[in-house]
């Protein structure tokens, strides 16, 4: 009976979240209110209080919990062609922005993050600091990082470009001449961001 009853409030709880999701996706973070969550995800008002506290709450764990910024794994490397740092570092940074421009929950909340403060924007803000870490700690464990090179400074540098480029992307206005919402403009910054990490990090490791 226990198990069950857990098993109830995870399956809720999980409802409540994918609710909340879809509202911030279509509509914004400002429209995410206790009733408009429980309306759709089918569930007495209650309950968002019950299992997580509150609105701010549920963010929080949204935040937490969602995959709300994009992952930071490494592409796949043979065991004979192992791939430059140049080329990890543009590979990661590629798939962010494209993850970006796919996920609309995820443009949301990278807007929101970056204009207000509240207990969502932090949590976002300390989601996307884990991302750098952990794009850096990959690039660390297969790469020997150059003295001259300071990794964390241009993965936030490069990550808020491409992130900022991303963000426009869904607007459907053109940013610096380019269409960023069509497929040839987004392929044209893609390959300025290749070329200019080449050009810094360009020789293979040594």
């Amino acid at each position: 009976m226990l198990l069950l009853m857990r098993r109830d409030r995870q399956a809720t709880s999980a409802r409540i979240l994918a609710a909340a999701e879809g509202i911030i996706a279509r509509h914004g973070v400002h429209a995410a209110g206790v009733n408009a969550i429980a309306a759709a995800a089918g569930v007495d008002k209650v309950l968002i209080y019950r299992y997580f506290g509150g609105r701010e709450q549920l963010l929080r764990a949204l935040a937490r919990d969602r995959r709300i910024w994009p992952g930071s794994e490494l592409p796949p490397a043979g065991d004979d062609d192992v791939p430059s740092l140049a080329a990890d570092l543009t590979a990661m940074l590629i798939a962010s922005g494209r993850e970006l421009r796919a996920h609309p929950l995820a443009r949301r909340a990278a807007a929101w993050q970056l204009t207000e403060r509240d207990e969502f924007a932090r949590e976002l803000a300390l989601a996307r600091e884990a991302q750098g870490r952990a794009i850096a700690a990959a690039l660390r464990a297969r790469h020997r990082i150059p003295p001259f090179v300071d990794l964390e400074a241009l993965i936030a540098l490069f990550g808020a470009a491409i992130t900022h480029l991303a963000l426009q992307s869904g607007s459907g206005a053109a940013f610096g001449g380019l269409e960023l919402h069509r497929e040839d403009g987004w392929s044209r910054a893609e390959r300025a961001l290749t070329r200019t990490v080449m050009a810094l990090l360009g020789a293979p490791d040594s």
